[in-house]
C-alpha cells in the first residue's frame, strides 16, 4: 500500500500511481482497505495529498467501523490535528524529511508547511499516535546535517483487553 505526496502531485500523480501499482504497491487515494488474519481485522486508510488539496478524509474513512483498529497514511504530519477528531489509532506520515538540517538546541531552521508541528518521530495528538518518518531523500538544498535518513520498521502488537490485565 502506498500514498501520494506533494512532489508526486507536482510530477504527474496518475503516472506515479500507475508505476507504483505496476510494482505491487497499490495507491490508496482517499480509500481504505481491511486486512484480516485469524479473525482479526485492521483497516489501512490512505489519504491523498493535503498540501495539494486532494485529501478527502470523510471519503477515505467511509465504511470503516469506528470500533476497529485503524491506521491512516497521509503524507503531511500536521494533518494529525484534523485526524485526531476521528477514531483513528495511528497516523503514518513523512513530508518534512525531519528538517534535513537540525541545529543542536534549536532544531530544524526550515520545515515545510504542514510539516512543522510533528516533523519527526513519534508524537501523540489527543488519542492519536502520529509517526513521522524522516525518509531517505532530500529536497533543496540537498544536504542532511544531524538528521540521518530513516527507514522505519513498525511492529504492531494487539491490544490487551482491560479484563485480561
Amino acid at each position: 500500500m502506498s500514498i501520494l505526496g506533494n512532489h508526486d502531485h507536482w510530477n504527474g500523480p496518475d503516472l506515479v500511481a500507475e508505476i507504483l501499482d505496476s510494482h505491487g504497491l497499490p495507491v490508496l487515494r482517499n480509500q481504505s482497505m481491511p486486512l484480516e488474519r485469524d479473525g482479526q481485522r485492521i483497516w489501512i486508510v490512505g489519504v491523498d495529498d493535503v498540501y495539494e488539496g486532494a485529501n478527502d478524509l470523510d471519503k477515505a474513512l467511509q465504511g470503516v467501523p469506528p470500533t476497529e483498529a485503524t491506521i491512516v497514511a497521509v503524507h503531511e504530519p500536521d494533518f494529525a490535528d484534523e485526524m485526531a477528531r476521528h477514531p483513528i489509532d495511528l497516523q503514518l506520515s513523512g513530508h518534512s524529511h525531519g528538517g534535513q538540517v537540525r541545529i543542536p538546541g534549536y532544531g530544524a531552521p526550515i520545515l515545510p508547511r504542514l510539516g512543522r508541528k510533528y516533523p519527526m518521530g513519534l508524537n501523540r495528538v489527543k488519542n492519536l499516535e502520529v509517526y513521522t518518518n524522516r525518509g531517505i531523500g532530500m529536497v533543496t538544498p540537498p544536504v542532511r546535517l544531524n538528521c540521518p535518513p530513516e527507514v522505519t520498521l513498525i511492529t504492531l502488537v494487539g491490544r490487551t483487553s482491560p479484563s485480561a490485565v
